[in-house]
């Protein structure tokens, strides 16, 4: 049986890359998005974070000149990919926390785009 949808934004397919650092150590880690909503993003990876870490996110909007950098928190971790569906590969849904006005505003002009 199917979980129910839980997502509070449409999802919008992208793939772009999406800069991860913890604002501390000054190590950063770069992740291949899968999709993106005003709300968060789903990041492609094997390499997980555990639900509730927080961080600092970064990345560009593609074909545009506008930059994000807010704070992520982990809120799904997929460890197992389904090879016969796309739409279940490993990787971990992110929060967006604190997206300022402009940011928030830029963000869901580009998905309107879409």
């Amino acid at each position: 049986m199917n979980a129910p949808e839980q997502r509070l934004s449409a999802r919008h397919h992208l793939e772009a890359e999406f800069e991860l650092a913890d604002g501390i150590s000054g190590g950063e880690i770069f992740f291949e998005s899968r999709d993106l909503s005003g709300g968060g993003v789903f990041l492609k990876s094997d390499l997980l974070l555990e639900v509730g870490e927080i961080f600092w996110i970064s990345f560009r909007l593609p074909g545009t000149e506008v930059a994000i950098r807010t704070r992520g928190k982990v809120v799904r971790v997929n460890r197992e990919a389904d090879g016969s569906d796309p739409r279940q590969q490993a990787g971990m849904g992110i929060q967006f926390l604190d997206l300022n006005e402009a940011e928030r505003a830029a963000l869901e002009a580009y998905l309107q785009e879409d």
